[in-house]
């Protein structure tokens, strides 16, 4: 924040980038600082139910003659891991989204046109990947 008005002068004098105030390089600024810190924290809340999986996976013994007196166990394990999952997919969508604010700094319509690609693209990785196909039996 401190060297907003330095890095603007930097940017205007890019051609194509857009003249703000300073006011909303602070907002773009905070913005940013918003959507890494919230990725930061999903990515990150995803390590230690994870490794309390792995330990737990680790430790089993043996498959008893009757499996299904665990299915339980393996129930809440398969839950945990699907929430670390999600919270992992969320910091790595807010990451994909961040890039396309960080194009707001040069100009808004540059900012549209890169976060449109980025919902395409998510929703190609997503519903139309060869992942998904394959987990299908597609």
């Amino acid at each position: 924040m401190g060297y907003a008005e330095k890095a603007a002068g930097v940017l205007a004098e890019l051609p194509f980038a857009q003249q703000v105030s300073e006011r909303v390089w602070e907002l773009k600024i905070l913005l940013l600082v918003l959507i890494f810190v919230y990725a930061f924290f999903q990515v990150f809340v995803v390590d230690p139910p994870v490794w309390l999986c792995s330990i737990l996976a680790g430790a089993t013994k043996k498959p008893p003659p009757d499996a299904e007196q665990y299915a339980t166990d393996i129930d809440r394990l398969a839950l945990i891991i699907g929430f670390a999952n999600g919270n992992f997919n969320n910091g790595l969508r807010a990451y994909y989204f961040g890039v396309a604010a960080l194009s707001w700094f040069l100009h808004p319509v540059l900012m549209i046109v890169i976060t449109i690609s980025v919902v395409y693209v998510l929703h190609q990785r997503e519903y139309r990947s060869r992942t998904l196909q394959a987990l299908l039996g597609e």
